[in-house]
């Protein structure tokens, strides 16, 4: 069923701050790690329950927000604002459009998008911070795919809640 812009401007918006503010739950790690956060598990949730097009925007705007201004760090991850924006818009884009590829189990298509998507960010944000910090940049490898894995693992389950809770597959 499709929906009214209204509605789609309004989900657009709520899981933007969503994603903003599941980023700010965050723990810092040495540079160049930044930080782990929870802003993974919210774009997962957006982009699979409501589509490519919302789920590119606040995966990617929400996350770029917390680089540009967040309430621990202020401006410290200002710098990766711009590879932000690209990196997660492309990821939520990934993730809706991926969801429910593999015809007959979308689960495991859901679970395939966010896989693909994960290794897509965290090989990005590899040579992102490459550029910026030079070899130092092969730590994120250590890090990324665990946290990735933590994120997808946190997401199933929370993504079948809130479908049962709804009562719908997908909201858009």
């Amino acid at each position: 069923m499709p929906i009214n812009r209204s509605r789609r401007i309004a989900y657009t918006g709520m899981l933007t701050a969503l994603v903003y503010v599941m980023t700010c739950i965050a723990i810092p790690m040495p540079k160049p790690l930044g930080v782990w956060h929870l802003g993974d598990v919210a774009s997962f949730a957006a982009a699979i329950l409501f589509g490519p097009s919302i789920g590119a925007f606040a995966c990617g705007v929400g996350a770029a927000f917390f680089d540009i201004w967040n309430p621990l760090y202020q401006g410290a991850f200002i710098q990766w604002a711009p590879a932000t924006i690209v990196i997660r818009s492309i990821m939520g884009y990934m993730i809706g459009y991926l969801r429910n590829r593999i015809t007959g189990n979308p689960r495991i298509s859901e679970i395939a998008a966010m896989i693909i998507s994960h290794i897509w960010k965290n090989l990005a944000y590899f040579l992102y911070d490459y550029m910026l910090l030079g070899p130092v940049a092969y730590l994120d490898i250590v890090t990324f795919f665990p946290l990735s894995a933590i994120d997808i693992i946190v997401s199933i389950p929370l993504i079948a809640a809130i479908r049962k809770s709804l009562n719908l597959e997908y909201i858009v």
